[in-house]
């Protein structure tokens, strides 16, 4: 008997697995007079998330076995946009299969060949789940997708001054950069400073007009900015920092969908069944990806730079395992493999850019010079530079530059190898028509518990002699520059580090009169964890330092050097403590020397963070203060605030020494701007060129709230009032909020944003509009013509009434609506509940309701 009962039960359990995942099966018992009420037709306000997006609310229709979207035509256009994985099917075809009743399904479920949903009435969220199949496989072509933008103005402004006041000057400082869009993909971007002491100096006012991956400017522009954007993969190290009034075209990666983190190698392997892919470097698990049948290609991103043999393992659902081992070269950077870099520029700079220009003398400096001849635009500029990157990760390029009546050639590599001491070597040489020429090596490996580097750069000016130390894009001066620097961990986790540099100028033509600068730094430390918030760190080391000049003009070769060596003990004590809201530490310091210059060195240093405090929950606070007491009886103090808030950055300080060289200072620096646009204008923090102006005047004044844009930056903003929140400009405006807990148990709302959906561009400002609901639970009892309303579905509370009319619903409210009727929906009638205030109760936040008498609506 127990035999054919186990078969039996088996059976049973087969045939129930072979049906398709459901919400429910037919044969749930339930009780009498709910079978209808059960199998209903339903509808609500759902937010619609695909794959981990939200894409807006809409009204849909459901029961047990499947949902209709009311308006399917705007889930089309939310999913097919730019920035969604590409699909195999066109916008008419996606149109029409969601225009059908879709397949629900529970969380478990899942579908193989049609769209499917699966409904979460806890949160009111609808997911819509699509197979596999209906997905384009990724290549080169997606990967090169430009987004979108619209044609919006836009003034973006920030800036940041600095006054200061010590002993000897106060200074007072101002610098700002503004940004003003005309048309989306065209702007005007000013970059200015002033000083006290220093003239107004403008490094850059252009017209910026950008299509594609091409960007022209026109105006005064920054030619370290050209290089550097629009030859990202190319290595620059001879060229100064110049301004120039001109034009220039070059390619830019700005505008292109998934952002560009530089180039690797791929790896691809075959998957004859699903199954999972390790992957590891040097015995350690770098990665693991799961992949169905065939053949695949591995995401590379958050694999470490550099050139390396990986081993693959892969796992099949069979059981089966297969190793192979492949070398890999990534490199990271603002640029990709396969297109080509380009930049062409053209115009004038001003000479009298490489000296300070005073109030006091700002025209000549030197007594034969000749105002007239110091023209702001003297010096002729032109260039014209190539780059590209293989898909081996190997970056070559070269260009040409006209600085006035010199001419000259450069070239740059960058290749990741696979050695045992090296995994990037690179290098980039300048050659000129007078016979000047430059050039770098260098070598790096980053492993684990080492790291290397090492670089020698020599740079040899062979023009004419008057030209010497003339300030130019490229510079006209004799020198070269060695630095060797490694660390690793030893055994018992101790850390040896070991620096070295050389550097040598010459003073004059043909390399005569040379000063020398050679420094050797040798450390050893330790930490030691005394508990959870107790460290302490122990410092070993050895500083030599060595400077020389050494006169070529004296027959003797007259040499003047001085040279230091010494060898340090430091001890830290390092104090933390966090809660949820701050944290603070105190570091101890004690510095023994063979020295006296660095004997006995005594400092404390303490740092308060402080994330929405009580008296101020939209704020963040840091407070430093420090004591030191060094050799010759000279003790230092100081003390320091900065309060973050939807005002900018503040900060204040002061900084004190006694002794026999006393000194004091004091200093104020305030960081913020304003942002206007999409009709609207703000003030408040601003650390890019674009950005979201957050409208909370509509949630409430008690309570504060937190705004994001994808990974940016977060801005705290109080209910009632307008902030700017800065993003990164070329960023998808897609905001979040979430409420700042503020002790008060029963002031939780449901956020919303609403906002442009499209790509902020430099200059940009979109307004976000911040809205909030509130749930209202209440529980009561119902009645119609003095008898209880069984079995009534109670509409906007999600729940039915008992056999004595009882209920328990929660309702989702504005926040400052309030429930004044219930409507109920019985035997396909519909009928209102009027509530008087006099059969309410309000307990932990939960309305009572005492009998309330229906009528037929």
């Amino acid at each position: 008997m127990n035999s054919k009962f186990a078969f039996s039960a088996i059976c049973l359990g087969c045939a129930i697995s072979m049906e398709p995942s459901s919400v429910g099966a037919s044969g749930v018992a339930l009780p009498p007079g709910f079978e209808d009420i059960f199998s209903a037709r339903q509808n609500g306000i759902f937010d619609i998330v695909y794959g981990e997006a939200s894409i807006g609310s809409l009204s849909i229709e459901y029961d047990r076995t499947s949902v209709s979207l009311s308006s399917p035509q705007t889930v089309v256009e939310q999913i097919t946009a730019v920035d969604m994985p590409a699909l195999t099917l066109s916008n008419a075809q996606l149109l029409k299969e969601l225009s059908q009743p879709l397949r629900r399904i529970s969380k478990q479920g899942f579908t193989h060949d049609k769209i499917a949903a699966w409904i979460n009435e806890s949160d009111a969220t609808l997911h819509l789940i699509f197979p596999a199949s209906l997905f384009k496989e990724p290549n080169a072509a997606n990967d090169r997708t430009y987004i979108l933008h619209k044609s919006k103005p836009g003034f973006v402004h920030s800036h940041n001054l600095n006054f200061l006041s010590d002993s000897y000057n106060d200074s007072f400082t101002l610098a700002s950069n503004d940004t003003l869009n005309l048309t989306g993909n065209s702007y005007i971007r000013s970059i200015w400073s002033y000083s006290d002491d220093i003239n107004f100096n403008l490094e850059e006012l252009a017209l910026y007009l950008e299509h594609g991956n091409n960007r022209f400017k026109g105006g005064r522009q920054r030619l370290g900015d050209n290089f550097t954007y629009s030859t990202p993969s190319l290595t620059y190290s001879f060229f100064n920092p110049v301004s120039f009034d001109g034009v220039s075209l070059g390619y830019m990666t700005d505008n292109y969908l998934r952002p560009t983190e530089g180039a690797s190698s791929p790896v691809t392997v075959y998957m004859p069944q699903a199954g999972t892919v390790e992957v590891y470097r040097n015995g350690r698990l770098i990665d693991l990806q799961q992949f169905p049948a065939g053949m695949q290609q591995l995401n590379t991103n958050s694999w470490p730079s550099g050139g390396y043999d990986v081993k693959l393992v892969l796992k099949l659902a069979n059981g089966s395992r297969e190793e192979k081992i492949q070398p890999f070269f990534k490199r990271n950077g603002m640029f990709r493999s396969g297109d080509l870099e380009y930049s062409f520029q053209l115009g004038r700079y001003d000479q009298r850019q490489g000296h300070l220009r005073s109030k006091e003398d700002y025209r000549c400096f030197s007594s034969d010079c000749d105002p007239r001849s110091q023209r702001v635009d003297n010096n002729n500029l032109a260039s014209a530079t190539l780059g590209y990157t293989t898909q081996s990760a190997i970056s070559l390029g070269g260009g040409a530059l006209l600085d006035d009546n010199h001419l000259y050639y450069n070239a740059s590599i960058d290749i990741p190898v696979n050695f045992l001491l090296a995994e990037r070597l690179y290098s980039d040489t300048l050659l000129g028509n007078d016979g000047s020429y430059g050039y770098q090596l260098g070598v790096s490996k980053s492993l684990y518990n080492m790291g290397f580097n090492l670089s020698y750069r020599d740079n040899r000016y062979k023009g004419e002699e008057r030209d010497y130390r003339r300030f130019g894009v490229v510079s006209a001066y004799d020198f070269n520059y060695l630095q060797f620097s490694t660390s690793l961990f030893l055994p018992y986790n101790i850390g040896l580090s070991a620096i070295y540099s050389m550097n040598t100028l010459y003073q004059d033509y043909g390399r005569q009169d040379k000063t020398n600068y050679k420094t050797w730094d040798l450390s050893l430390n330790r930490d030691f964890t005394l508990n959870d918030n107790l460290n302490l760190r122990v410092d070993l080391g050895y500083h030599h330092g060595k400077n020389e000049y050494i006169s070529s003009r004296d027959k003797n070769n007259a040499r003047n050097e001085n040279t230091d060596n010494r060898v340090f003990a430091q001890f830290t004590l390092g104090m933390r403590e966090r809660s949820y809201n701050h944290y603070q530490s105190l570091y101890l310091r004690s510095k023994l020397s063979d020295k006296g210059a660095d004997d006995n060195i005594y400092t404390a240093d303490y740092a308060l963070d402080l994330e929405n405090p009580e008296f101020d929950r939209g704020g963040k606070y840091s407070v430093n203060a420090s004591l030191g007491n060094g050799p010759d009886y000279q003790t230092t103090s100081g003390l320091g605030a900065t309060v973050d808030n939807r005002l900018g950055y503040t900060s204040v300080g002061v900084n004190k020494s006694y002794g026999n060289n006393s000194y004091r200072q004091y200093y104020l620096s305030q960081r913020s701007g304003f942002a206007v646009g999409d009709g609207d204008i703000a003030y408040g923090k601003m650390d890019n060129n674009a950005a979201l102006i957050v409208d909370a005047t509509d949630l409430p004044k008690d309570q504060y709230f937190e705004v994001r844009n994808r990974d940016a930056s977060s801005v705290l903003v109080k209910g009632g009032q307008k902030t700017t929140l800065s993003v990164p400009a070329y960023q998808k405006v897609s905001p979040t909020i979430e409420q700042v807990y503020t002790g008060d148990t029963n002031a939780f709302y449901n956020l919303s944003t609403k906002s442009t959906s499209t790509w902020a561009m430099p200059g940009q400002a979109y307004s976000v509009k911040v809205s909030a609901t509130k749930n209202q639970t209440v529980t009561g009892r119902i009645y119609y013509q003095g008898a209880p309303m069984a079995n009534a579905r109670v509409v906007g509370g999600n729940t039915l009434t008992d056999e004595e009319g009882l209920f328990v619903g929660d309702f989702t409210l504005g926040i400052e609506s309030k429930l004044t009727t219930l409507s109920v929906k019985k035997d396909g009638r519909n009928y209102v509940c009027p509530l008087r205030d006099s059969n309410i109760k309000q307990t932990q936040g939960v309305m009572q309701i005492r009998e309330v008498e229906c009528e037929i609506e």
